[in-house]
């Protein structure tokens, strides 16, 4: 207990020299709250990834829709139809009531009549903009309120729901309530593995950051130090009173990360980070990450303190920390890289086979260590580089020999970018091993110039009206018609029939003539006899009301086809292609109806007005580009993690930046009097500046190709890990570490004004 007592004696003490110290102590303060405050706002927000997540899954759930009959509970038709404006999905729900006990969709007061809609404030704000008059034609209704958030999966969310009549009643339509719990799609082990490396790359450097922030002024804290042992302070005690300082430090630094966190969360719905957008109520800390950030973000800084005087020989006439003769030493400081090389090249692989979950303890302690080796070696390295650098200019001899003097300091301040650097080397391999494995084939471009227009179940029977009101529109150069029938001959067999123009005939089947009334037999290489013969009487499939398929339908006799190939590279399977005079005078129940409307592809904005044109048919149509598929489950998975690890790296990019300015800024502040010094003795300052980007440039080389190494390194054993290839994406590295290079010549460049102040006169003032 008596222990305890002395730490926290000793601890308060450390606070109250801080605060007591004057101006300069609460310049150095305030630099350090800031710069351990940016740290802390990251991990504030990626410890409100999980909540946020959950929040909105939430929400998906909420508005999911219940198909299961319920007893006392008159179903409410609800049809859907897709359209997009200017690449932005918008999602029109239409309703009808069937009954007074209808269920309402969450987020609205009461259901549309027909003539009415409720929009959501996302659609609401493209409908009041400029380019709003021409969505306008699509949204006739008379708009009676907005969808509030209990309505919405994101504030961005474009949707509307409009009432209507006659809709077809079909199972498929009907909803019971609303809030059906879904349960998530599992990741496969490739992805977890993905973003457990990310989540480390990520929030690894900003915790070295952090650590790095709470050793500003090292030279005026020792001389405190010196004079704390003067008065006749041990040198435990004296350590323990430096850390207190560090204490102060990181708990200015919570605030000011608490405050940021706050102030940044309020524009969380106006922020969209890589296709992702969130309420701000939805932006909450996990309460146990919450409390872990409170409490480890001052324990580091109070081991770091301890921990960087533990070799340092503090006594009342100075401090004397390690001597020129006496190098840095290597073998300890081999073991984090080592030990977790070793430990990720023991790991089993993962294969398709694995079971899907998250990778296991000693994987994840494994790439801590690799990161973790880089700050450990990177200052033996900058020694060991500088200590052979002899003559130059004078720029370069002032940097080169302050380095040599002391290149801690600045092997430190590049010792995140390095962290950085090699593990988003690391994770850009790893996302291309997992892209290769997930994106097997390249996703299909959508074809900008060529719209189709599918009719819903239901609506076949609107195709005429829906060509011609196709047609109206500018901008269309040539429309295509094709449907599909089901149909199934005397002994049940069944069979399908594909109606469409000679011009489109000829793009998905290789016909040397074509002429309306001919049909032909399409069939890929090596493929068998046709299904059907010339002649053959077959019976159509009705669907009926109820969503059925009725064998009672009208019946069509096959005429004589011609054996075709199908084209290379189409979408359509061996089976039977008719003109529509082949099958005219019959009225057949089309299962599917679609138009091909080709554009101009001069007019940017004649989709847009083909999506006006056929409005009127409302849920009876909607629209895509040709091409334009949904993709899997797995690829939403793996676009969805690598959109989060993009607005990451964005993030902690930003970190990066804003922490080495922080830092750059303190160093001068350090140094003034020996800047103003050489200033004052003829130096040119063009010299000091010069001399200050070379101090910076040479550890960011040696630090570049180090992490670059590093980097690689863990990508081939990640690799090797999931039994991919490997390949190593050059050009991504070289842009990553241009990247690295050019964030902290940016920071020199921005500390050029302070050092103009260091060097004035005033700076060779003495206390």
């Amino acid at each position: 207990m008596s222990r305890l007592k002395e730490w926290s004696a000793d601890l308060l003490l450390g606070c109250r020299l801080t605060l007591s110290g004057g101006r300069p102590a609460w310049t150095r303060l305030a630099l350090t709250g800031l710069g351990i405050g940016l740290a802390v706002c990251v991990l504030l927000v990626a410890a409100s990834a999980v909540t946020t997540r959950e929040h909105r899954d939430a929400r998906l759930n909420s508005i999911a829709s219940i198909s299961v009959p319920r007893a006392g509970v008159a179903p409410l038709v609800l049809v859907n139809s897709g359209t997009s404006f200017r690449g932005q999905e918008i999602r029109a729900n239409y309703v009808e009531a069937t009954g007074p006990s209808s269920p309402v969709p969450p987020g609205i007061s009461r259901l549309p009549r027909e003539g009415e809609a409720v929009l959501s404030p996302g659609l609401a704000a493209v409908l009041a903009s400029p380019d709003g008059a021409l969505l306008r034609p699509r949204i006739t209704q008379h708009v009676i309120g907005t969808i509030t958030e209990a309505g919405l999966s994101a504030p961005d969310d474009l949707k509307y729901y409009a009432g209507a009549s006659n809709l077809p009643a079909m199972p498929i339509n009907l909803v019971y309530g609303f809030g059906e719990a879904r349960p998530g799609k599992g990741m496969t082990a490739d992805l977890w593995l993905l973003v457990v490396v990310g989540v480390i790359v990520l929030l690894f450097p900003v915790l070295v950051f952090a650590a790095i922030s709470t050793r500003l002024s090292g030279a005026e804290r020792d001389r405190r130090l010196s004079a704390l042992r003067l008065i006749g302070a041990s040198a435990h005690r004296v350590r323990r009173i430096a850390a207190g300082e560090s204490l102060l430090g990181a708990m200015v630094g919570l605030v000011v990360g608490t405050g940021l966190f706050l102030v940044l969360r309020q524009f969380a719905d106006q922020v969209r980070l890589a296709g992702v957008s969130v309420f701000v109520d939805d932006v909450q800390p996990a309460p146990v990450l919450a409390v872990l950030i409170a409490v480890g973000v001052p324990a580091m800084a109070v081991m770091t303190a301890i921990t960087a005087l533990r070799r340092t020989l503090i006594e009342p006439l100075g401090v004397v920390r390690q001597t020129s003769s006496r190098g840095r030493k290597l073998w300890w400081r081999l073991i984090p890289l080592v030990l977790g090389a070793a430990l990720l090249a023991a790991q089993g692989s993962l294969t398709a086979e694995s079971d899907p979950g998250l990778p296991g303890i000693p994987a994840m302690a494994a790439i801590v260590l690799l990161l973790l080796g880089i700050p450990t070696l990177l200052p033996w390295l900058v020694e060991r580089t500088v200590g052979y650098l002899r003559g130059g200019t004078p720029s370069w001899q002032l940097a080169t020999r302050r380095l040599q003097l002391d290149s801690g300091v600045a092997a430190k301040v590049v010792g995140g970018v390095a962290v950085l650097l090699a593990g988003a080397i690391a994770l850009q391999t790893t996302v291309s091993g997992v892209e290769r494995e997930v994106l097997d084939r390249p996703l299909p471009t959508a074809d900008q110039n060529t719209l189709v227009v599918a009719l819903s179940s239901g609506a076949v029977g609107s195709f005429a009206q829906a060509e011609k009101l196709a047609g109206t529109a500018s901008g269309v150069r040539s429309i295509e018609s094709i449907r599909v029938a089901d149909f199934h001959g005397n002994a049940n067999e069944g069979g399908m029939v594909t109606v469409l123009p000679c011009a489109a005939m000829r793009l998905r089947v290789q016909v040397g003539h074509c002429t309306d009334g001919d049909a032909f037999w399409a069939e890929g290489p090596g493929s068998d006899s046709p299904a059907v013969s010339a002649g053959q009487k077959v019976t159509f499939s009705t669907p009926t009301e109820k969503g059925a398929i009725s064998p009672d339908g009208p019946q069509w006799t096959i005429p004589v086809f011609a054996r075709v190939p199908l084209s290379a590279g189409g979408q359509y399977g061996d089976g039977l292609f008719v003109t529509p005079g082949a099958i005219a005078g019959v009225d057949v129940p089309y299962e599917d109806a679609r138009l091909t409307v080709h554009l101009d592809p001069q007019d940017p904005d004649a989709a847009e007005r083909v999506r006006n044109a056929v409005a009127p048919l409302a849920w009876q149509t909607s629209t895509t580009l040709q091409g334009q598929q949904d993709p899997s489950d797995t690829v939403r998975q793996y676009q969805a993690i690598r959109r989060a690890l993009t607005a990451g790296s964005l993030i902690t990019l930003l970190l990066a930046g804003a922490s080495l300015l922080v830092l750059g800024l303190e160093q001068i502040r350090e140094r003034r009097r020996s800047l103003a010094v050489l200033a004052a003795t003829g130096v040119p300052r063009g010299v000091l500046a010069r001399s200050l980007l070379w101090q910076n440039a040479l550890p960011l080389l040696v630090a570049t190709v180090f992490s670059t190494a590093v980097g690689f390194g863990l990508g081939a054993l990640l690799l090797r890990m999931m039994s991919k290839p490997l390949a190593f994406d050059w050009a991504a590295a070289g842009l990553l570490a241009g990247y690295a290079i050019l964030v902290v010549f940016a920071v020199a460049l921005m500390t050029l004004p302070s050092l103009n102040k260091a060097t004035a006169a005033l700076g060779l003032r003495a206390e």
